[in-house]
């Protein structure tokens, strides 16, 4: 009897790896020093308050279907404006979809835009990986980065989580 629960334990253990790895659990985030070149332009709501907030998860899933509706055209996305060790008892967030321009395609209604700004000095965070494990991995490497760089975060953050490609953050630096 106990054979089988080792076997069934080390089956799980191979299942579960092996879609971590799939997902990209096993890759670092690569992480460089750059200055903004471009306007980022998010369309969204602010949000303020818990983290763990069914208010924060209903905006997520509004921006997921803004987006998925056709009703907005860009990648998901967020600018928090405050330390990610901080967000896990309250979030300052602007919870939204990234657009290309302002005047493009018209905003739902109570939609809002804000901008990050062009030629700010930031670490840029970038994973091969799927949107469930990318934000840990991005977050640890730009700390880790920061730490080794000696460089001090604004606790500004772009998260930026397109349907194809790398999911990356922008991490704002004094």
């Amino acid at each position: 009897m106990n054979r089988i629960f080792l076997a069934l334990a080390l089956l799980l253990i191979v299942g579960f790896s092996a879609v971590y790895w799939q997902m990209g659990g096993f890759k670092a985030a690569t992480v460089t020093l750059e200055t903004t070149t471009q306007p980022y332009f998010v369309a969204g709501r602010y949000y303020a308050g818990p983290a763990n907030d069914e208010a924060f998860g209903d905006l997520t899933r509004e921006a997921y279907n803004v987006r998925k509706s056709g009703k907005l055209r860009g990648d998901f996305g967020n600018i928090f404006y405050n330390s990610p060790e901080s967000t896990r008892d309250s979030a300052r967030v602007f919870v939204g979809v990234l657009v290309a321009d302002t005047t493009s395609q018209p905003l739902p209604k109570g939609y809002t835009y804000r901008t990050f700004a062009a030629g700010q000095r930031v670490l840029h965070a970038r994973i091969q990986a799927s949107y469930l494990v990318a934000p840990g991995k991005l977050y640890s490497g730009i700390t880790a980065a920061a730490e080794a760089q000696k460089l001090a975060l604004a606790h500004v953050y772009l998260e930026r989580f397109p349907d194809q490609g790398e999911p990356e953050v922008f991490a704002v630096v004094r």
